[in-house]
């Protein structure tokens, strides 16, 4: 569905990041049943995202927001769920991008990953068994197995992110190329080079995403389900 992302690219963009600062993306309050809740929300390709993965992002972000005090009404509800989603099928894309490219995450990373991470130690400092499958269940409302899955999926959304965006790292020639293209020529190009870099890379990294995208849902499709 190329309109979809055509109309949310830039919420689909801040979304992406935002999943990406955290390194589990279902961590959350699931407090209250809904009829559709095993359901699906969309689907990419044949991939589907149920309403039971979305209410678990949007819940989280809704009650992050009324810590802060924020009046979560009706309307930022409908508002957190459909970004929330977004974020997923973002997730759910580089997922299918990555596996095309060969790449992926291995047992080993993600047990090392949780092993040495500081949210489950114990007393005495080393990985607790019991602390992480509490943390799991207790406070993130995942089993293990749950919990490892989705830190895999997560993690090789990232690394595919990582290498999108090195794809459209600039090469010095591009660099020098578009200076002179945007000024006329290449006078002071050597003094104002890093700062010319560095804009230019902004510049370039803000349509990866976009071109991506497009490129991608000119092959896969992506369905959108949210009531």
């Amino acid at each position: 569905m190329i309109s979809f992302f055509s109309k949310h690219k830039k919420s689909i963009l801040i979304v992406t990041l935002a999943f990406f600062l955290g390194s589990i993306v279902y961590i959350g309050l699931d407090v209250y049943s809904r009829s559709n809740y095993s359901l699906t929300a969309a689907k990419v390709g044949a991939e589907p995202i149920s309403y039971r993965e979305l209410y678990k992002v949007s819940d989280r972000s809704a009650n992050q927001l009324r810590s802060q005090g924020v009046d979560v009404d009706e309307d930022m509800m409908k508002f957190l769920q459909q970004q929330a989603l977004n974020g997923l099928v973002v997730v759910e894309i580089l997922n299918q991008a990555a596996k095309q490219a060969g790449l992926h995450v291995s047992d080993y990373e993600v047990a090392y990953d949780i092993k040495t991470s500081p949210l489950f130690v114990g007393a005495d400092g080393k990985f607790d068994k019991k602390q992480y499958e509490y943390a799991v269940r207790q406070l993130y409302q995942v089993s293990p197995a749950e919990f490892e899955q989705q830190y895999r999926r997560q993690t090789l959304a990232d690394r595919f992110r990582r290498t999108l965006y090195s794809m459209y790292k600039p090469t010095p020639e591009e660099v020098k190329y578009s200076y002179q293209i945007q000024h006329g020529n290449l006078n002071g190009f050597e003094e104002n080079k890093s700062g010319f870099m560095t804009a230019f890379m902004e510049t370039k990294l803000e349509t990866a995403p976009d071109a991506f995208f497009d490129n991608f849902t000119n092959t896969v499709k992506v369905q959108n389900f949210l009531n």
